[in-house]
């Protein structure tokens, strides 16, 4: 997946727009689900210290294969959100719209049984699962992974999805 990064964008307003620009590969390292008010004190203050950013710094780099390792920040139950790597810093010193999950799910099943095929791996360790897909540039289902672990789960199970 590609992603918009905007530096110091002060709302989730000024990120929105970008959507169908090029951007840049990126890897959602984790997963921070804020209750609905708090996502939206957040959203129109971008560029206020966080303390669930600065506990998080070190899962937020630019690696070197210029693939953005960021923080997925959204409400509970939302589906979408917000990308950020703060650069060391406290507050969303970079940060993108996420629209939500709307890759096709024919891709995820295809790159899901391409690394099944391998035979390399326990298709329920997800780290592995994960990793071996970010190893490939299925930068799709290391997201889907995060954010849709039962999902994936159930799939590996039944094979419906």
């Amino acid at each position: 997946m590609k992603a918009h990064f905007v530096r110091k964008a002060s709302t989730i307003d000024d990120l929105k727009g970008y959507e169908m620009e090029s951007g840049s590969q990126f890897v959602i390292e984790e997963v921070v689900e804020l209750e609905v008010d708090e996502f939206k004190a957040f959203s129109k203050n971008l560029l206020d210290d966080h303390d669930f950013i600065a506990k998080r710094v070190d899962k937020m780099f630019l690696d070197a294969d210029n693939v953005w390792h960021c923080l997925l920040v959204k409400a509970k139950d939302a589906d979408e959100g917000i990308l950020i790597e703060s650069e060391g810093y406290d507050y969303a010193r970079y940060a993108s719209y996420y629209p939500g999950l709307e890759i096709p799910k024919e891709k995820i099943i295809k790159q899901i049984l391409a690394i099944r095929e391998t035979g390399e791996t326990n298709m329920f360790d997800t780290l592995m699962v994960q990793r071996m897909a970010y190893e490939r540039g299925y930068f799709e289902l290391v997201t889907f992974l995060e954010e849709y672990k039962k999902e994936y789960c159930h799939f590996i199970l039944t094979g419906e999805l």
